[in-house]
């Protein structure tokens, strides 16, 4: 039995780009003798779509497009995730039931579940925390049994296919949540193991967003299944970048078969792979693998290099204006987006008042220099000034405004006058878009000034800490440059917004 695992890219709601890309996927496995091909959960509509999931029309064409896929299926058997659709009956809000399905394609047609008695096989674990909000739109397999009145055993049940050699195979299919069971109190793949009919291999399409660590949990989460089920588990999961809404995640792949011995990967985190191999070779992989020690921000790194490029393509931008202070996470900020962009595509600007030292001017003029990207220094003492004339004349008008401009206004003018005049201006007059270089400690806090530091298209440190920022730039210039690009008077410098004479850096030096 050869199995084709296809770690591909899913766009949010792009049916016709990520059928084609399917397609791509099946013309590849066919080209490699692939009996099965094994594709990531909600590989078709995407996953992160939100209320576009209530979209009578989108699920209508997400029908068609599940047929399209059947279409290719001559020749081999492609297990895929899509959204499995059941007219007749409403979810729990009213709306038509829904359920995050795999479909098996096999011989053109979609083949039928006959422990549900529906054209696909559904989730039974419903994740509701952090970014996923599954039990919003989606009916599970939990759910039915219970409507039924029938145990949850009876509705899980491997898929069994007669491949074109002959072979026959018992697949056990779950998806992405079913694998991550330790705090449920059922567990699919263990009944899917004691069905009568005991599944040959185990299968897991995910669609599992990149955080910092998961590589290990889901390591270590995977081959205790596998070896509890005493199985292989296949695990395919997809890389790309979906948005919902506020946050944008990247998917990591990470892709691999899991057996008793060990865990055989496949491809490289974050990048498209189709790959087939025999069972057997499979296996063997799995026992020759080695787990290579990993530099902690090396993950971190990738992610959001990969990540800022999928926004660039999908947003189809083109030129980058970073508003640098001669600090860390403007830095560090400027060097993601010059590694990215390309340094002939990103404009650094500098906006000093006379509380801006000259360590920090000269760190943000040498960070430019390093980086090669294009600089200019924008001075914004007189429009600064300007606006506090113009607010005493308001008040002599008969504004009722404090008889002195509080600090914290006077400070929060500058951070304005920075972001939504200048950094904006400059960025809108290049055709270009501005980050914001907050970190996620300042965030947290709200340690920002609306309109000024927190504007921007997107905050690529947002989900960093201050410590994280840090450790990421000394990563840069250790091991992806070999020499400080960013300056080490960025990384030693007591952290200031140098807003006031109490602000000043030299204090603590």
């Amino acid at each position: 039995m050869r199995v084709c695992i296809a770690q591909i890219r899913v766009r949010a709601a792009a049916l016709e780009t990520n059928f084609q890309t399917i397609k791509a996927a099946v013309e590849t496995a066919a080209q490699q003798s692939a009996d099965i091909i094994l594709l990531p959960e909600m590989c078709l509509p995407g996953y992160f779509i939100g209320d576009l999931w209530e979209s009578s029309d989108f699920l209508r064409r997400c029908d068609v497009y599940n047929q399209k896929i059947a279409n290719l299926s001559q020749g081999i058997s492609i297990v895929f995730g899509s959204v499995g659709i059941d007219s007749a009956r409403k979810n729990e809000d009213g709306r038509v039931r829904k359920y995050n399905a795999a479909y098996v394609a096999h011989n053109g047609t979609l083949e039928q579940n006959t422990a549900t008695g529906l054209p696909f096989w559904p989730k039974t674990l419903m994740p509701n925390y952090r970014e996923f909000d599954d039990s919003r739109h989606f009916f599970d397999l939990r759910k039915l049994a219970l409507e039924r009145d029938v145990p949850l055993r009876s509705l899980l049940r491997p898929v069994t296919l007669i491949l074109k050699s002959g072979v026959t195979v018992n697949l056990g299919v779950g998806l992405c949540e079913d694998g991550w069971d330790i705090n449920y109190s059922c567990k699919p793949y263990n009944l899917l193991s004691q069905n009568q009919v005991k599944p040959d291999i185990l299968v897991n399409l995910s669609c599992s967003p990149y955080t910092r660590g998961k590589y290990e949990r889901r390591r270590q989460v995977f081959a205790d299944k596998s070896k509890q089920c005493n199985t292989p588990l296949f695990y395919v999961n997809a890389v790309g970048m979906q948005n919902v809404g506020k946050t944008l995640y990247t998917f990591d792949g990470q892709s691999g078969i899991y057996s008793s011995d060990g865990f055989a990967p496949v491809g490289d985190a974050f990048s498209e792979v189709v790959t087939t191999n025999e069972l057997p070779e499979w296996l063997n992989k799995a026992q020759a693998a080695i787990v290579a020690e990993r530099h902690p921000m090396g993950e971190t790194f990738l992610a959001l290099e990969t990540g800022l490029s999928y926004v660039r393509d999908e947003w189809s931008l083109g030129k980058v204006v970073v508003g640098v202070s001669g600090g860390i996470d403007s830095a560090l900020s400027a060097t993601l987006h010059c590694r990215v962009f390309g340094a002939e595509n990103v404009s650094c600007i500098t906006l000093p008042s006379r509380f801006n030292s000259q360590l920090t001017q000269n760190a943000a003029a040498r960070l430019a220099r390093n980086l090669g990207c294009h600089f200019a220094s924008m001075n914004i003492e007189k429009s600064v000034a300007l606006t506090e004339t113009q607010l005493n004349e308001a008040r002599a008008q008969g504004l009722p405004l404090p008889h002195k401009t509080p600090q914290l206004v006077k400070e929060n003018i500058q951070a304005r006058d920075r972001g939504a005049r200048l950094i904006s201006a400059t960025a809108a007059s290049l055709g270009a878009v501005f980050p914001c270089n907050a970190n996620k400690t300042e965030l947290t806090v709200g340690y920002s000034t609306l309109y000024g530091d927190q504007a921007g298209y997107l905050a690529p440190l947002g989900d960093l800490w201050k410590g994280e920022v840090y450790a990421l730039a000394r990563y840069y210039n250790d091991k992806i440059f070999g020499f400080p690009v960013i300056p080490e008077d960025s990384l030693n410098v007591t952290p200031s917004a140098e807003l006031s004479a109490d602000q000043d850096i030299s204090a603590g030096q």
